[in-house]
C-alpha cells in the first residue's frame, strides 16, 4: 500500500477490487446454477435454488475455481499498489489488530469492500435479470446438505487462515518474491473453492457472503440470513490467528 495515493483513490480500489470478486467470480456460480439440466436438481422443481445443482451446469467446479483465479488475482495486481489489495474485510481487520492500517482507513476499506460486493451482485442481476437471485441464489453460501453449521465453520476457519497466512507471506513479509502475491494469493482462493466449495461454499471474505444476501432480499432470491454468522465471523477468526501465527514464528514479533 503506497502513501502516493489518496484514501478516496484506496476506497475505490477497494470497491473495483471487490466488485470483480463478486461479478466474475460469485458470477460464475450463478451461471453454474442457471445451467444446471433439470435432471440435476433431482426429484426438486427446476427453477429451485438448491446447492445440489453445483457441479452439474456448464462450468463445473473447475470452471468456477479458474474464475475466481483470475477474478481475485487481476485486481491484486491492479490495486495492489493502491490499496495493498485487501478485497476482503477479514483481510482488513486482522491487519487493524495488528497495527498495519489505521483505524479510519480500516473503516474505509470494509465500507468500500461491501459496497463492491452489492453493487456487483446488482449489476448481475441487471445483466442476467432476477432469475439470478431465484434460481442463481447470487451465488450465496450456506452449508451445503449433510454439513453442519460447526463443519462449515471450521472449514471456512480454516480456508481463510491459509489465505490470510498466503497474503502475509506473499505480499506482507519484506522477503516475498516479487510480483507473485497475485498469482499466489489467488491460488489459495481456488483451491479452497475445489476442495470445500460443497462443504460451505468456498466463502473466505464477509463481504463475498454479505453482497449476495443482500441482492438476494431485494430481488427475491433465498433467505440466507440465518447462517450469515458463520461467514461475518469465522473468516475474521481466521485471518487474525493467521497473522499472529505468522509474526510470532517467521517475523519474530513480539
Amino acid at each position: 500500500m503506497s502513501s502516493d495515493y489518496t484514501l478516496t483513490q484506496k476506497a475505490i480500489a477497494e470497491f473495483l477490487g471487490t466488485f470483480s470478486i463478486l461479478f466474475f467470480g460469485v458470477g460464475s456460480v450463478i451461471i453454474e446454477f442457471l445451467t444446471v439440466p433439470k435432471a440435476g436438481y433431482d426429484s426438486v422443481e427446476y427453477g429451485t435454488y438448491v446447492l445440489n445443482g453445483l457441479g452439474h451446469g456448464a462450468l463445473g467446479w473447475t470452471g468456477i475455481a479458474v474464475a475466481h483465479l483470475f477474478a481475485v488475482g487481476i485486481p491484486i495486481y491492479l490495486f495492489g499498489r493502491v490499496s495493498g489489495a485487501h478485497l476482503n474485510p477479514a483481510v482488513t481487520i486482522a491487519l487493524l489488530v495488528t497495527k498495519r492500517i489505521e483505524s479510519k482507513a480500516s473503516a474505509v476499506y470494509i465500507v468500500s469492500q461491501i459496497l463492491g460486493a452489492t453493487i456487483a451482485g446488482i449489476a448481475f442481476v441487471l445483466v442476467r435479470g432476477t432469475v439470478a437471485a431465484t434460481i442463481g441464489g447470487m451465488g450465496a453460501t450456506a452449508p451445503f446438505p449433510g454439513v453442519t453449521v460447526g463443519q462449515a465453520f471450521l472449514v471456512e476457519f480454516i480456508i481463510t487462515f491459509f489465505l490470510m497466512f498466503g497474503i502475509m507471506a506473499f505480499a506482507v513479509d519484506s522477503r516475498a518474491p516479487e510480483n507473485f502475491a497475485g498469482f499466489g494469493i489467488a491460488s489459495i482462493i481456488a483451491m479452497g473453492v475445489f476442495a470445500t466449495g460443497n462443504i460451505s461454499g468456498a466463502s473466505f471474505n464477509p463481504a463475498r457472503s454479505l453482497g449476495p444476501y443482500i441482492v438476494n432480499t431485494i430481488y427475491g432470491g433465498p433467505d440466507l440470513w440465518g447462517v450469515a454468522w458463520i461467514y461475518m465471523i469465522a473468516p475474521v477468526l481466521g485471518a487474525v490467528v493467521a497473522v499472529y501465527f505468522y509474526d510470532r514464528i517467521f517475523l519474530n514479533s513480539k
